[in-house]
């Protein structure tokens, strides 16, 4: 009976094993497939990034890469790139990466990566400068929201605060050392450089078309009335109004060879952009306030947006009735070889705030305000700079741009 039942046991023990082996085989094989098809699924989609940094790379070198197909080998497999461009009016380009790999099986493994690319524009920042203008400082009670860059020096007097992403081409210079506390809520990058290119106001003003064309006139008083326009070429003369959705269809209006003084309220997305040879041409006085007519920080569907783009400089006019207690801007500036600035700004008594909702890229960095002993600004202007975060993404008709594209977009 013993025997019996040892030899029972014996082969259940065996049969347990027998199973159990053929478990472990298959579960070691299907560690093997696993591993495979892990190991091939991820070797695809790193050759289809590696498509999409060839492609990148491309564009970095000659932003005017035209729509193409390309198909090449690379690590035993083969990569398919194909640009498209998918907003023409803005210049937004999809860039679909693939990376194929078919084993001697035939079996056949494949990742796509696909990513949108818009020009990256002067209007993603909420301040840009080539050069700082010496002894112009950011000093206490100076707060900027936003990107900010310049290719100078970062000059500190006190204790401004910046909220985002900052960065600068050479180094920080503090006027009073270690007791300026200048405060970076962002990162902080140095040895930056970014060129202002020759061309951007020539962009600008090639999408205008001839009836948003002003020329012949050197002097042009323009305000913004909602939906609408009005502007004269003298303080006396008689105003011309205009629709704006059919005075400038593309949405550029273009003064040439002139001197414009601009103020009121936009509806709508659209740029201005002066040029000139002479004088103060090519340069735009702000008179008043000049506001969207829905405030985008108050209300995020908002679709006002407005662009200054001028030859030379923008000024905030010295003028006592409308420009005494502060400004407020909603738009972003570029200022191609001059600066953005107030008029007198070291005479004139002090004015308040620049409430500006937008951005502001200049050539040369122009002063506003004037720093009394106590820290604070004795003539001029204080800045309280909030940038548009919605021109992360968005932007005003024919923006200037750093002659580049990033990525705004990224899907695998």
């Amino acid at each position: 009976m013993f025997g019996k039942g040892s030899l029972i046991l014996v082969l259940g023990f065996s049969m347990i094993f027998m199973v159990s082996g053929v478990s472990f085989n298959r579960v070691a094989n299907s560690t093997i497939d696993n591993y495979a098809k892990y190991y091939f699924a991820a070797k695809t989609r790193y050759m289809a990034n590696a498509g999409v940094n060839i492609i990148n790379n491309r564009l970095w070198k000659n932003a005017s890469v035209t729509d193409k197909t390309i198909q090449f080998s690379f690590d035993g497999g083969t990569i398919v790139d194909s640009l498209v461009t998918i907003d023409s009016y803005r210049n937004i380009k999809k860039l679909v990466s693939t990376g194929t790999m078919t084993l001697s099986d035939g079996t056949t493994y494949s990742s796509t990566v696909k990513i949108i690319l818009q020009p990256s524009l002067f209007s993603k920042f909420a301040y840009f400068s080539d050069n700082e203008g010496g002894t112009i400082y950011w000093t206490t009670k100076d707060t900027i929201w936003g990107p900010m860059h310049t290719n100078d020096n970062l000059n500190i007097n006190g204790n401004p605060v910046f909220m985002n992403d900052v960065s600068y081409g050479s180094t920080i210079n503090k006027a009073n050392g270690s007791n300026d506390h200048p405060q970076f809520f962002g990162s902080l990058d140095s040895h930056v450089n970014i060129v202002i290119p020759d061309t951007g106001v020539q962009h600008v003003s090639g999408q205008a078309t001839a009836g948003s064309t002003i020329s012949g006139h050197s002097l042009v008083y323009f305000e913004f009335r909602g939906d609408s326009v009005r502007y004269r070429y003298s303080t006396s003369g008689s105003y011309t109004y205009k629709l704006l959705s059919t005075f400038a269809p593309t949405g550029v209006v273009y003064f040439h060879n002139a001197e414009v003084h601009v103020s009121g309220t936009v509806k709508g997305r659209y740029s201005i952009v002066a040029d000139g040879t002479s004088g103060n041409q090519g340069s735009f006085y702000l008179e008043n306030d000049l506001v969207y007519n829905t405030n985008p920080q108050t209300n995020s569907a908002s679709t006002d947006m407005l662009g200054i783009v001028a030859l030379d400089n923008v000024w905030i006019t010295d003028n006592t009735n409308n420009n005494s207690g502060g400004i407020k801007i909603q738009a972003s500036i570029y200022c191609q070889t001059g600066s953005f600035g107030a008029q007198n700004y070291n005479t004139r008594p002090s004015a308040g705030f620049i409430d500006l909702y937008g951005g502001i890229t200049q050539k040369t960095r122009g002063a506003v305000g004037v720093i009394g002993g106590n820290g604070s600004i004795s003539n001029g202007f204080s800045k309280r700079y909030r940038y548009d975060t919605r021109l992360l993404t968005s932007y005003p008709p024919a923006f200037p741009g750093c002659g580049s594209y990033e990525i705004v977009s990224w899907f695998e």
